[in-house]
């Protein structure tokens, strides 16, 4: 909640308000037009008996079996977008354009119930398997597309589809060239061919149900982001030395700034590729960024304006490998 704290003016008065008395809609929100361009793009796939309710909630998801795709409802109002920003590094246009377009993956698969199919099963796996939030990826597979950070098409066959079912629906993707000699392309032939086929037929099942929607959230905005902001284990980061490697410029040199807001400027941008690269959950890299960056505070380092680069590379590097250890390993720090 530290973040939460510092937000500007118009944040500050929502924190005490329950959410489901905001009267939060799509309908005249940011979010509103993002939603008409997925259905835009489904109609130009020529999916014309395919569209998704989508509706405000606590995350991005799709309920299991369920064709409706749930938004976070952050992204309903400016003033909340900018608490999200200040708390959680808000998703940029392009961002939430890929989370729909993988959700409608999900949607999709439900609504025709194509995981019950032999040849769906065939492709991607059982739709039973046991659903890990902790999985070990294989870097740089060719068996799976890459759409969502941190090989996500790997954590689970129902993954798997809907990030196939993204990267086929991207505009100007390029899947056909991209994919070329992969095993991931087997999968995409399928996608191309099955929206073929049930592009103008009914789905098998054509409403869904929601889960938790934003008329029913009854906590307030504060303590929604104070249960979404609970402190992930560190303890056995030992990182003072290395920090200190890394940022080893004195306060006194011309140009020097402190280290602590110069990983909070980049903090985004590493957060996004550490998760991108090592599979592991952004939540947990998030957090592992802000330990960083708080211990640099602390230790009062400073960074050199003329060597920003190489300190980018080498934070982001280190932090990478930190995460790298947890995913293999389950901590960041072996004994």
């Amino acid at each position: 909640m530290e973040e939460t704290e510092t937000s500007k003016p118009e944040a500050q008065d929502i924190l005490g308000r329950r959410i489901r008395d905001l009267g939060l809609k799509i309908e005249g929100s940011p979010i509103e037009r993002l939603v008409q361009q997925l259905y835009r793009e489904l109609a130009a796939k020529k999916l014309t008996k395919f569209h998704p309710a989508i509706y405000l909630t606590d995350e991005w998801g799709c309920p299991s079996g369920e064709p409706v795709i749930g938004v976070p409802f952050y992204l309903a109002d400016p003033a909340l977008m900018q608490l999200e920003r200040d708390t959680n590094d808000l998703e940029d246009l392009r961002e939430t354009m890929m989370y729909l377009r993988h959700e409608a993956g999900h949607a999709f698969n439900y609504a025709y119930r194509l995981h019950r199919t032999p040849e769906w099963k065939h492709l991607f796996g059982p739709f039973r398997r046991p659903y890990h939030d902790i999985y070990r990826p294989v870097p740089f597979s060719r068996e799976y597309v890459r759409h969502l950070p941190g090989w996500y098409a790997q954590k689970h066959p129902d993954e798997d589809f809907a990030e196939t079912f993204a990267v086929w629906l991207t505009p100007r993707s390029s899947w056909r060239k991209r994919y070329r000699g992969w095993g991931a392309m087997a999968k995409l032939r399928y996608m191309d061919r099955i929206a073929r086929e049930l592009g103008h037929a009914d789905p098998v099942r054509r409403r869904g149900e929601t889960d938790l929607t934003v008329d029913e959230m009854e906590m307030t905005v504060g303590e929604f982001y104070h249960r979404n902001g609970q402190e992930v284990a560190l303890g056995d980061l030992a990182l003072d030395a290395d920090l200190q490697d890394i940022f080893d410029t004195s306060k006194r040199r011309k140009g020097a700034k402190p280290a602590q807001q110069f990983l909070h400027d980049h903090r985004k941008t590493v957060v996004d590729k550490v998760t991108y690269w090592t599979g592991a959950q952004r939540p947990l890299i998030k957090k592992l960024i802000e330990s960083i960056e708080k211990r640099i505070g602390e230790l009062n380092l400073f960074a050199d304006a003329k060597r920003e680069a190489e300190h980018l590379i080498q934070i982001s590097v280190y932090a990478t490998a930190l995460a790298t250890n947890y995913v293999h390993r389950g901590k960041f720090v072996q004994p």
